[in-house]
């Protein structure tokens, strides 16, 4: 694979550099996104970018100005890339100062860029599914922010991979919330079912495209509701919807097998179609 592409705080650079006195690096003080393109053309970037927005609002760390060029930044980093499928990973830090937890007022935030090569899962895993275990949602009370804060996750996905599983899905007072990087959609009787968008989960640009584009169009209705553990026994699918995972069958939760229902395999197809119209 290519080497990535960096842009650190106004400059294109083969070699990332980042202070150990940033707060990102101390606090995880800091907001990310992840943006998917192919045919160097990123795809959903405007929801993207405002998603990072709020994020910023609500950390008040001061939006820095790259910002403003940031269509024109990403489009130069995937010219400089130069691959046909690729990710774009968005930082912004809350800046560099030496360590308190009360940040001093005024400091310019971090801005960091890195366009990547990128490997889709495979077609075997997009047709016949994966297998997820439950974890426990230990997470901050402010998950609908995308910080990198982001330990409850890691921990999960390495107690997935230590059972032999592919990810996990969390669950909070018995209720299921989203996976470790992507929301989750129930299927039962052809309708979705997905946890409503709260500060329990974080408002996923591929939920927000399943939701308000794809489903409609397939004549499909879409319940936002909590959904229970003990309700998996009875739904008919399930299926992961993020910018890395695309729209992935689950088939298998513990020890609760399910088959790939039509209904899944044509949103997939559908986002796909999306996709594919965006950028060709």
């Amino acid at each position: 694979m290519k080497p990535p592409v960096y842009f650190i705080d106004g400059e294109f650079t083969t070699c990332a550099k980042i202070p150990v006195d940033d707060r990102g690096f101390y606090f995880a003080d800091s907001v990310y996104e992840v943006i998917r393109a192919k045919n160097k053309k990123p795809y959903f970037l405007k929801e993207h970018i405002k998603r990072l927005k709020r994020g910023l609002r609500e950390l008040k760390i001061i939006e820095p100005s790259y910002l403003k060029d940031i269509e024109n930044i990403v489009n130069e980093a995937l010219e400089r890339l130069n691959v046909y499928e690729s990710s774009i990973y968005i930082q912004i830090t809350r800046g560099k100062e030496q360590r308190h937890h009360l940040p001093k007022e005024g400091i310019a935030p971090t801005f960091l860029l890195i366009a990547s090569e990128f490997k889709p899962l495979s077609h075997n895993l997009l047709k016949n599914g994966v297998p997820l275990i439950f974890y426990e949602d230990i997470r901050w009370g402010r998950c609908d922010i995308k910080t990198t804060m982001l330990l409850p996750n890691v921990m999960a996905k390495l107690e997935a991979r230590e059972r032999g599983y592919f990810d996990a899905v969390f669950y909070k007072n018995g209720i299921i919330t989203e996976s470790t990087s992507s929301s989750f959609f129930a299927v039962k009787d052809k309708k979705l079912i997905t946890h409503p968008k709260d500060t329990n989960i974080l408002p996923s640009i591929t939920r927000e495209v399943v939701i308000e584009k794809i489903a409609p169009n397939l004549g499909m209705e879409v319940i936002e509701r909590p959904l229970k553990v003990e309700e998996i026994s009875e739904i008919d699918g399930a299926f992961l919807a993020g910018t890395t995972y695309d729209i992935l069958p689950i088939n298998k939760i513990e020890n609760i097998d399910f088959r790939v229902p039509d209904t899944i395999l044509q949103i997939q197809k559908s986002y796909f179609v999306l996709v594919d119209e965006i950028t060709k």
